[in-house]
């Protein structure tokens, strides 16, 4: 049974796609069949982050009933199999509109669906989470980042989402930033991984992988793959 999880945070820039891509290469790592959805419609780039600018087949395809949707999945090298739809901003919203029919085909693809989510709390998000089993959040250890992350917590419990935790992304150790505990507390979540600011995954953006494909020992991605461990229980 495939297990679909909503990757949701309360703006832009926390690090959702680049947590999906290295969560999926990790879960991919134990075995698992993978698949990554940009659910980010209007403006999506899981496919830039793996470095394909102008993706040979979309879900406008399955969408426009031309051919099956097994045949929108994109292969990166990694081995990490994706879906994206159109770059095009009227084909896009067309996908949009049809994220629960998307979703609905996936079943039975994949052990794991991960969605890489829009930002904020909008319709379009709303729709999205009609169809996922989880949601993890993901946050800055910064204030505004918090508040923005309770917002989607509440839409997420409303659309009857399991919480298994929340990935606070990008943490320094610094005496100017929240630390775990206080997070924690604030979201009434538990820590489900504290990934560490990476110069290995800014630096695997730039060659079109996932860090934890391309540096498998760096710090980073042995908590993706703790992380990846907790969900496959």
């Amino acid at each position: 049974m495939t297990k679909f999880i909503a990757l949701i945070s309360g703006k832009g820039g926390a690090g959702k796609t680049t947590a999906a891509i290295n969560l999926g290469q990790a879960l991919q790592d134990l075995g698992k069949r993978v698949l990554l959805l940009d659910a980010n419609f209007l403006t999506p780039n899981l496919s830039t982050h793996l470095g394909v600018l102008s993706p040979p087949v979309t879900l406008n395809g399955f969408l426009q009933k031309q051919k099956p949707i097994h045949e929108s999945i994109i292969i990166h090298h990694s081995g990490l199999a994706f879906l994206t739809a159109s770059l095009s901003y009227q084909e896009a919203r067309c996908s949009q509109a049809r994220v629960g029919e998307i979703i609905e085909h996936l079943d039975q693809l994949a052990d794991f669906v991960l969605v890489d989510c829009p930002a904020g709390i909008g319709s379009e998000l709303s729709k999205i989470l009609e169809h996922t089993d989880e949601a993890l959040v993901v946050a800055n250890p910064n204030l505004s980042s918090v508040v923005d992350a309770l917002k989607v917590i509440e839409l997420a419990k409303e659309h009857n989402n399991s919480l298994p935790g929340f990935i606070l992304n990008m943490t320094c150790k610094g005496k100017n930033e929240l630390k775990a505990e206080i997070v924690e507390n604030a979201l009434n979540l538990p820590l489900a991984a504290e990934i560490p600011f990476d110069k290995k995954i800014t630096k695997a953006l730039y060659k079109q992988s996932s860090s934890f494909h391309l540096y498998p020992r760096a710090k980073s991605s042995r908590c993706f793959l703790s992380l990846a461990k907790e969900l496959s229980k």
